[in-house]
């Protein structure tokens, strides 16, 4: 039976440093050339950290999956779109070898490998400078906005049916169904299991919200946090 499973990263401290991070020796051995060349467009140290834990986190996911060495990952940048990766010359698609997504948020991160079936993964960390209800309007349909208004706790329903919404687009553009991407209106209330084509599984942590997308509902769904020095040495950095 398919199974799903999601690493969660929180980078906030290291992030936070200045200067950033060194790259690991590990993982700029393992870049390619087409990630270094999008490296050296990150104007801020921030996004330069996520991209890198990004990439050392997927291919740490996709070697504890299938069992192969980083080394035998390879990832190639896809503009405007999720990177394309190949593991011996097999494409990681949910069809051949297991599908990932990847997702980070003012530190967060998430990797989320499904067992032979595509999947999306949103993780998003609550700011409370935004302007909800602003964002709503913008993002949201009328009928889930509505929704919205009814919340007793306004703030983790939006952040609950954001989530879906963005891990809902990941699925389907991962999936091939890039037609439907603007069709659905999403119910995400404590009953709420997806849409005809897609299930959704949510989690609120300390710090972060997160939503695990996949068209099938997975036998088994492990969410695992792992400490960023873990994460480097588990790696080899």
């Amino acid at each position: 039976m398919p199974s799903a499973r999601v690493w969660i990263v929180d980078g906030r401290d290291s992030f936070a440093c200045t200067p950033a991070p060194a790259i690991p020796s590990a993982l700029a051995a393992l870049l390619s050339g087409s990630e270094r060349t999008r490296l050296k467009g990150f104007l801020r140290s921030r996004r330069t950290g996520e991209f890198l834990l990004g990439r050392l986190l997927l291919r740490h996911a996709l070697a504890q999956t299938l069992g192969c060495p980083p080394a035998g990952i390879s990832v190639e940048e896809h503009p405007g779109a999720s990177p394309r990766v190949t593991i011996a010359g097999c494409p990681a698609d949910g069809v051949a070898l297991p599908g990932f997504s990847l997702s980070h948020s003012r530190g967060w991160l998430a990797c989320a490998i499904g067992e032979v079936f595509p999947v999306g993964v949103d993780i998003e960390a609550p700011a409370p400078q935004r302007d909800l209800p602003a964002l709503a309007q913008q993002a949201f349909s009328e009928w889930e906005t509505a929704w919205l208004a009814t919340q007793e706790h306004y703030s983790d329903a939006f952040y609950r049916l954001w989530c879906a919404k963005e891990a809902l687009y990941k699925f389907r553009h991962n999936a091939g169904l890039i037609d439907t991407q603007d069709l659905t209106e999403l119910d995400c209330g404590p009953d709420a299991s997806g849409t005809a084509d897609a299930f959704l599984h949510h989690e609120t942590g300390s710090g972060y919200h997160l939503c695990l997308c996949s068209g099938v509902r997975p036998q088994t769904c492990v969410i695992e946090r792992i400490e960023y020095s873990l994460l480097l040495n588990l790696s080899g950095g």
